[in-house]
Parts: structure tokens; C-alpha cells; sequence
């Protein structure tokens, strides 16, 4: 279970942390900001097609379309290490190949439908737009004059996905069984037994904390105080990872998607 939560945890943000380039699409940030950024998703990319490949219970043709999209992340990363930005639309494209490929080994692990797929997604999109902030604001520290439209869109892109995520889970909530102990139970129900109440966890603080904390980063960039804002920055991306490693162990353990 744990090789399977990190191997995914790690293949969602080296598919889709490179698209996090599209919110300085219109005006790209300089000093070779995108370097270290593309650059860790390439290591992280390597690394899971090297463990995986190795891994015996992967499946050989899944083995060989993982190398394949890590070496396409490689040379795309190469290509624009010497200049001055990313193109987005470039790099957009084996993001999608290594979604495609995330998904296909996926669906060896748990059952998976358009509903499941779309959620994992977001679950992508809320934790890499989580680092993305958290690392950007640390940028504004490091380098002096940058405007604060950059950051300020990171943290509403981020905000907005949370803000849906929230919505989600309480349809979900409200409308999910689930089969415990051979009967069959409201998710509600189940949040109250010994093995569900973990996920109150994953909620308060893959939903709930972000959701409440991201109004504060908006209070401290309107009054232009970045370091605050990467403060607390940093706080929301402790409580993200919690809750998306427990959101990942209840999908994977018993099929529970929020």
C-alpha cells in the first residue's frame, strides 16, 4: 500500500507539476525560475520509471511506456534548460502522455471509472498547486521586484481547486455507501467506525485548512507581504500532504474517492 500511495503521489506531481508554467503563460518569470521547477520534475519522473521497471508487480508494457514519457520529459527539460522560459504548449504534451500512463497503471490497482479519474486529477492539480505556491512565494524572497500577479493567480488557481474539491466531498458525503463488513453503509457511517475515522482527518486538513488558510495568504499578498504569505504557504502544504496521502489510502484500500 505504501509503495502505491508514493508511486502515485509521485507520478501525479511529475505529470502535472510542469503545468503549473501556465499561470506565468502571458509574462514568464526570469532568472532561470524554471530550471530547478522542470528540472525536479524530471528527477522525480526518473525515478519512478527506475523503480517501477523493477518492481514486481508492474506490468512490462506499463514499465516501458513509463521510461518513455520520463525520457520525453528529459529531453523537453534539456531543451529549454538554456533559455530564458517554457513554453507551456511544448511541455503540456508529455504531461499528458504520463497522465495517460498514470492512469493505465492506476487501473490495475483499484477500480476506476471517469468519476474516480477526474477526482484523482484534482487531488494532482491540489497538491502541485500547493508546492507551486509555496515555492513561488519562496522565489519572491530570493528575488527582488517580481509583481505580485504571479503569486496572487497561483493562490486563486489553488484556491478555486480546493474550493471545489469541498464542494465535491460534501455531494459525496451526502450520497456515497460503501460496503463494510459485508453490509452496506453511508460514507457518513462509516466516518463514524474505527476504520473510516481517518478520513475526517484527510478532510479537515486536505480540504477544510487549505480552504480557511487561503483567504489569509490573499489578506497578507493585499498588503503585500510575501513572506507571510510564503508562511503560510508553507503550512497549507504540511496539511495538503496529510490530507492527500490519506484521500490516496481510502481510494486505494476501499474504493473511497474524495
Amino acid at each position: 500500500m505504501l509503495f502505491k500511495i508514493s508511486l502515485l503521489t509521485a507520478l501525479l506531481f511529475s505529470t502535472m507539476y510542469p503545468l503549473s508554467f501556465w499561470i506565468s503563460a502571458d509574462n514568464p518569470l526570469k532568472n532561470n525560475f524554471h530550471r530547478f521547477h522542470l528540472g525536479v520534475a524530471c528527477v522525480v519522473a526518473g525515478l519512478c520509471a527506475l523503480i517501477f521497471y523493477f518492481s514486481p508487480i508492474a506490468i512490462f508494457t506499463h514499465k516501458i511506456s513509463l521510461i518513455v514519457w520520463a525520457v520525453l520529459l528529459l529531453f523537453a527539460a534539456g531543451y529549454y534548460y538554456q533559455k530564458p522560459a517554457v513554453n507551456p504548449t511544448v511541455i503540456t504534451f508529455s504531461c499528458l502522455l504520463g497522465i495517460i500512463v498514470t492512469f493505465q497503471i492506476l487501473n490495475t490497482w483499484a477500480i476506476f471509472n471517469y468519476w474516480s479519474s477526474g477526482l484523482i486529477l484534482l487531488g494532482g492539480i491540489i497538491f502541485c498547486a500547493a508546492l507551486f505556491a509555496m515555492n513561488l512565494g519562496h522565489w519572491y524572497l530570493n528575488v527582488s521586484g517580481l509583481p505580485l500577479s504571479h503569486l496572487r493567480r497561483a493562490v486563486y488557481i489553488f484556491w478555486a481547486a480546493v474550493a471545489l474539491r469541498a464542494l465535491i466531498d460534501g455531494y459525496i458525503l451526502l450520497t456515497t455507501v460503501v460496503f463494510y463488513h459485508g453490509e452496506v453503509v453511508s460514507l457518513l457511517t462509516f466516518l463514524r467506525t474505527i476504520e473510516g475515522f481517518m478520513l475526517i482527518i484527510g478532510i479537515l486538513f486536505g480540504t477544510i485548512f487549505p480552504l480557511i488558510c487561503l483567504y489569509f495568504v490573499k489578506g497578507t499578498l493585499d498588503v503585500k507581504s510575501t513572506q507571510s504569505a510564503t508562511g503560510i504557504l508553507y503550512a497549507i502544504l504540511c496539511a495538503v500532504v496529510i490530507g492527500d496521502i490519506t484521500y490516496k489510502y481510502y481510494f486505494l484500500k476501499y474504493g473511497v474517492i474524495l
